[in-house]
């Protein structure tokens, strides 16, 4: 009993986000407010849809491996997140995997640039092929992410797995635009659990120089730009014949 609660409890805690807009839940109103909240229902369903198209270009382009993955989309609400992947809740216990992209439809509203949010996109389904390939209990390992070191490893190897598809200049991109849309509060975190533009620059002088050290990152995530520069004198022997960012 004790382990099924440990289970249980684990599944909770990764799976919470930001409040959730529920769209098939608006409850009928009168008077001026029934426009707001048909506009605001109205935007979702478009920030839905502008995703979910997106997420089928980067999924044709980039991840072969996800054509018949069952990605569902949903909207939330926050100040400072805009876009996150889980894997379905009641799934885990009892059926094929579902795998959930949330999307803010604040980042429309923002004018977050196209080929950032592609980017961005391609970062969040290199999560969704990680929970595909991890067997279902190696997937409780998450809950390990209440670690600030962990979540900074777990999130820049998403993004070293989208630099080596081809998308460094968007999420290069992405993250100018995110830093001038979050609260002060959060853009340490945002600066220590992602990678900056300036990092991603040294990412793609050092990998088109030398490609194997994107195979060699993906396997010691970098967490400072000081180990991006000193990493070619670390780099092994082994490592060779790697992949090198291309063009998208």
């Amino acid at each position: 009993m004790l382990q099924a609660t440990f289970i249980v409890s684990a599944l909770l805690a990764f799976h919470s986000t930001s409040a959730l807009i529920d769209l098939g839940c608006i409850p009928a109103c009168t008077g001026d407010r029934l426009p707001a909240r048909q506009a605001t229902k109205d935007y979702a369903n478009d920030a839905l849809n502008r995703t979910r198209a997106l997420i089928d270009q980067v999924i044709a382009a980039s991840y072969p491996d996800l054509k018949d993955a069952d990605i569902r989309i949903k909207a939330f609400r926050s100040r400072s997140d805009y876009f996150k992947a889980r894997f379905g809740f009641p799934e885990y216990f009892f059926t094929r995997m579902r795998y959930l992209v949330f999307v803010n439809p604040r980042a429309f509203e923002l004018q977050a640039p196209e080929e950032g949010v592609r980017a961005i996109i391609a970062h969040e389904l290199a999560h969704v092929v990680y929970f595909k390939k991890g067997n279902r209990v190696r997937l409780l390992g998450l809950v390990r992410l209440t670690s600030k070191q962990s979540t900074a490893r777990f999130e820049r190897w998403a993004d070293l797995e989208a630099i080596s598809l081809g998308y460094g200049e968007g999420l290069k991109e992405y993250r100018s635009w995110l830093y001038g849309n979050v609260p002060a509060s959060k853009l340490a975190d945002k600066q220590r659990n992602y990678f900056s533009p300036a990092e991603i620059d040294a990412i793609l002088s050092a990998s088109r120089k030398r490609p194997e050290l994107l195979e060699y990152w993906l396997k010691h995530v970098p967490l400072s730009l000081s180990q991006i520069l000193n990493a070619s004198s670390a780099l092994p022997s082994r490592f060779s014949g790697g992949r090198s960012e291309k063009d998208h």
